[in-house]
């Protein structure tokens, strides 16, 4: 069965599930929050509130964002390229940092400066653009009734919510067992490695005819 011939609901269902089990920037990013038991609430609510906007910018432009010049899409793959790069590297340098005080809370860290930090990481992330932006507005410009691309939209948010707390709050949850400086760094160099990965393959991707 197609995206075609899926309901909203289940092309919603799908594409959240899909994007739920991408590992990028964005869900290290809430996973690592909650093992450092930071402002967990508030960084999920913030890029929950991100991809709400633009996938409703997907649902009221659909057609010119589905009608852009494909020389904008490679441009953009490069740019998100370059990205998951820094990311990658950023991962390494925390895993490899010495004396670098790793438990911060969320008293520590003023609102502003927690936005800017959270909005940096989606903003530069490819991925949150692909996944809440394009992917959105092709799927739903397939469905010919406005209702069933309305329930896409719908459903798709809501996989997005449980996407976002899901991960926050399951770092919290096993913040206990990895809360050593040791066990951060781990994970930082597994997110780095993972994060290289994503790079390389986009790069053959790309210099591949």
């Amino acid at each position: 069965m197609s995206f075609a011939d899926a309901s909203g609901f289940q092309a919603g269902l799908a594409l959240g599930m899909a994007s739920m089990a991408s590992i990028g920037p964005n869900n290290l990013m809430m996973i690592r929050e909650g093992l450092l038991r930071g402002r967990v609430m508030f960084v999920a609510s913030l890029v929950w509130a991100t991809y709400v906007a633009l996938i409703a910018i997907s649902y009221m432009l659909g057609s010119s964002i589905a009608g852009l010049d494909p020389s904008l899409g490679t441009a953009l793959s490069w740019l998100g390229l370059a990205a998951v790069s820094w990311f990658a590297v950023k991962s390494f340098r925390a895993a490899l940092a010495v004396g670098e005080a790793e438990d911060r809370s969320g008293k520590a860290e003023t609102s502003r400066s927690c936005v800017a930090r959270v909005m940096g990481v989606v903003g530069m992330n490819p991925l949150t653009y692909v996944e809440r932006l394009f992917v959105p507005a092709a799927f739903g410009q397939s469905f010919a009734a406005s209702g069933t691309q309305l329930e896409f939209m719908v459903t798709l948010i809501l996989m997005s919510a449980l996407g976002c707390y899901g991960y926050a709050l399951g770092g919290g949850l096993v913040a206990p067992l990895l809360r050593s400086r040791a066990s951060l760094r781990i994970f930082d160099l597994i997110s780095g490695l993972i994060l290289s990965t994503v790079a390389l393959v986009m790069a053959v991707g790309l210099v591949s005819p």
